[in-house]
């Protein structure tokens, strides 16, 4: 393998990371998702999408213990912050990939013309 394809592979990484963080960020649906368990459930527990009054118990199932709760409107906040968090992040990370995917055949190539 050449020098050039692997900093095109090394550079290649980057852009596949930025665009799964768009890809998650854009396909992050309106409805708000209880990771935890959903309080107002009747007797049975569940986890999943959340209706307007219910409060999810963000559950830590590592230790077993409740690490607070949330409405349905602070999750669906917190959920809109992680998606503009994402965004944030696949666009550095695409822009990376790509500027430094440009330097490589841009430099390396007018190089390897003018040998």
């Amino acid at each position: 393998m050449s020098f050039r394809g692997l900093l095109l592979g090394l550079f290649a990484v980057p852009v596949v990371v930025g665009a799964y963080f768009l890809t998650e960020a854009a396909t992050a649906g309106g409805t708000p998702q209880c990771d935890g368990i959903i309080e107002e459930y009747e007797d049975a527990e569940r986890s999943g999408p959340m209706k307007p009054g219910e409060t999810c118990d963000l559950y830590d199932f590592t230790d077993g213990r409740s690490a607070g709760t949330r409405t349905y409107e602070q999750q669906r906040k917190a959920q809109e912050e992680g998606a503009a968090d994402d965004y944030r992040a696949g666009g550095w990370w695409l822009a990376y990939g790509v500027a430094g995917l440009a330097a490589v055949t841009v430099h390396l190539g007018l190089r390897r013309g003018r040998g």
